[in-house]
């Protein structure tokens, strides 16, 4: 491999990696936007903002899991997952976090993101950044699922509910596609 190759590939995971944080900023931002009220009570359709924080959060333990068990060298459970169980399995674990207050679901986001940070930086960068990689679509169906929710906060924040889809149907979709 020549050195303009691994330039490439480093060079990439970076934009891939920056391009994750930017995501998470954004949901953040859009996050700290909302009113208190919000945080405890339906704010899109029946999820609260601390619901929507405990489904993305949820959903990045399960990314986590996945690339540690690529790692070791398994199929990751998620790859077999019953996409006709989706919705009962997002209701199951946003009903989990309910009785967390707010700040400890925030914490778990955050403490998702360095887990999942620790995790990608075991990867090697052809690992990650080539096209079609178990790796990529993983760190990208993260990348797309918080754009998707930070983008539906916007929306209902500026009343204009029903924002457009920015990925996949869900992270199951698109790191199994």
């Amino acid at each position: 491999m020549s050195d303009d190759d691994i330039r490439t590939r480093a060079d990439e995971r970076r934009r891939l990696l920056a391009e994750l944080e930017l995501e998470r900023n954004q949901l953040i931002r859009n996050i700290e936007t909302c009113r208190i009220r919000d945080i405890e009570r339906p704010f899109i359709g029946e999820w609260s903002v601390k619901d929507i924080v405990g489904h993305v959060a949820s959903w990045e333990a399960e990314v986590v899991t996945a690339i540690r068990e690529l790692r070791e060298g398994r199929r990751p459970e998620l790859y077999d997952f019953n996409r006709s169980r989706l919705d009962e399995w997002n209701r199951e674990h946003v009903e989990r976090k309910r009785s967390l207050d707010f700040f400890s679901v925030l914490d778990q986001l955050k403490d998702g993101r360095h887990r999942l940070l620790e995790e990608l930086a075991n990867v090697p960068d052809e690992e990650l950044v080539d096209e079609g990689s178990r790796y990529r679509k993983l760190l990208m169906a993260v990348t797309d699922h918080d754009r998707e929710h930070w983008h539906a906060i916007a929306a209902r924040l500026a009343g204009m509910e029903g924002a457009r889809r920015t990925g996949a149907q869900s992270i199951i979709e698109e790191a199994t596609s």
